[in-house]
């Protein structure tokens, strides 16, 4: 069972709370909506690198910002230069688009799962006195991603002993053959995970509409207002920017 899908955080200089970075998910759903490009989301982007960074991810984090980093600087050459190849121009602003879109809330999500063990986000949420019907599935999905990925691994290992590849290149070629091979097999092995994962979480009594007990103690502290508060301005800034730029479009 690889242990840093389930989070990880012993090696973090600073240990933000699950709240805070809930808080920076939601931001980066929100901004991803106004905008892809400028120096604010490269700011902003960047901040998320540097939460990563502290919360004991630093290479995942630096890695993150240079692809982005490229990604910025390649739409805006493309944007403002344009190319005697239109078909390739074409590619790669899509390529760069979706890399700009998505890669926050990426890296957001990777924040959440491979920092946070489960136990905080549960005494997270029960300080946030969320009802049992949301704690319930979000402990569920928490304990599901991890599990899928082993099934998957063993799903690959079994098609390799058969001399069936799972290449990009070979799915390509390969379409139906795949899906037999792989999709199904993997649908079915998530169903009985849920099931059990669903069976797991009843018998710890998480059902039970009560304030429930927990080992780890999670509190906001001055790193967490601090972060919460730089997300914040730059969301505020790069919705304003964007809004402010619409009107006078118009």
């Amino acid at each position: 069972m690889d242990t840093i899908l389930y989070g990880d955080d012993s090696k973090a200089l600073v240990r933000f709370d699950p709240r805070t970075k809930l808080f920076i998910f939601l931001s980066c759903g929100l901004t991803s909506m106004y905008t892809y490009s400028g120096i604010y989301i490269l700011l902003f982007t960047g901040a998320i690198c540097a939460v990563l960074a502290l919360s004991g991810k630093p290479w995942t984090a630096l890695k993150a910002f240079l692809l982005f980093s490229v990604a910025l600087y390649v739409k805006e050459a493309v944007d403002r230069g344009g190319s005697p190849a239109p078909a390739v121009v074409l590619i790669v602003s899509v390529v760069t688009t979706l890399i700009l879109y998505a890669l926050p809330t990426i890296l957001s999500i990777l924040l959440i799962v491979q920092t946070t063990r489960i136990s905080q986000f549960l005494s997270a949420l029960s300080a946030m006195h969320l009802p049992v019907r949301v704690v319930i599935p979000i402990a569920v999905l928490f304990r599901f991603i991890p599990t899928v990925q082993d099934e998957w691994n063993g799903i690959r290992k079994a098609m390799a002993f058969r001399g069936i590849s799972l290449s990009f290149g070979s799915v390509l070629r390969h379409p139906w053959r795949s899906i037999e091979y792989v999709l199904v097999p993997l649908l079915f092995s998530t169903v009985g995970v849920m099931e059990e994962l669903a069976a797991a979480a009843l018998a710890r009594g998480m059902d039970i509409d009560v304030k429930r007990s927990s080992y780890e103690e999670m509190k906001l502290r001055a790193a967490d207002y601090i972060a919460m508060a730089v997300f914040a301005v730059l969301a505020a800034v790069i919705i304003l920017r964007v809004s402010t730029k619409g009107a006078a479009g118009l």
